[in-house]
């Protein structure tokens, strides 16, 4: 008979654990560590994100490319998908350009998560990347040249959806690219009805 076994049965039986709670104890007090850890980059990365992804997206109710592009990388880079479209993915300078041509389009403008009343928003933190289901739009600029020929098409607001990825560095405080994929149909709509004044 083994009698240390015995005495060690005796004594978890004593203590009401079995060798598989006990086992289970262990287990948490070495891997414990660990998922804190990561439960603490969680908690310190996620919030960043997340802040930087609401200034970005708020920035577009400024209707100010500087404001827009306050958050970028050097090297960051804006794409409108699907690839459909046929619209170059776009640096800093080019992005700012494009936002010029469309914010001249709008006296206000709105990105807005959805659903509006409880908007999901998600962080991939293994790719420093927010995405977000958004709706976007205004209430069209009257007094502008590219305006004006919408509101003479009895157009007052304009309104498009966007699924946003959204990546940035690391740290979650600046944004390095942009991939904005577009409801087609009305995007394609928008430039028709512009007639060709919309930048390609």
């Amino acid at each position: 008979m083994n009698t240390t076994t015995d005495r060690e049965s005796d004594i978890l039986s004593l203590m009401g654990l079995s060798k598989t709670t006990l086992l289970t104890i262990a287990l948490t007090f070495i891997f414990f560590p660990v998922l804190l850890r990561k439960a603490i980059f969680k908690s310190r990365s996620r919030p960043q994100h997340l802040e930087t992804f609401n200034q970005y997206i708020n920035s577009y109710s400024t209707l100010r490319p500087a404001a827009l592009t306050t958050h970028l990388t050097p090297t960051f880079t804006h794409t409108v998908l699907p690839l459909s479209l046929n619209w170059p993915s776009r640096d800093t300078s080019a992005f700012k350009t494009h936002a010029s041509v469309i914010f001249s389009l709008f006296r206000t403008f709105r990105m807005i998560p959805q659903p509006e009343d409880q908007p999901r928003v998600f962080v991939d933190k293994e790719r420093n990347t927010v995405i977000a289901h958004c709706r976007m739009g205004g209430e069209v600029n009257r007094e502008s040249e590219k305006g004006k020929i919408l509101v003479g098409q009895g157009i007052t607001e304009w309104w498009n959806e966007c699924v946003l990825f959204v990546e940035m560095d690391e740290a979650g405080r600046m944004v390095k690219g942009v991939r904005e994929f577009v409801d087609s149909r009305k995007a394609g709509e928008l430039m028709q009805r512009l007639s060709g004044i919309q930048e390609a």
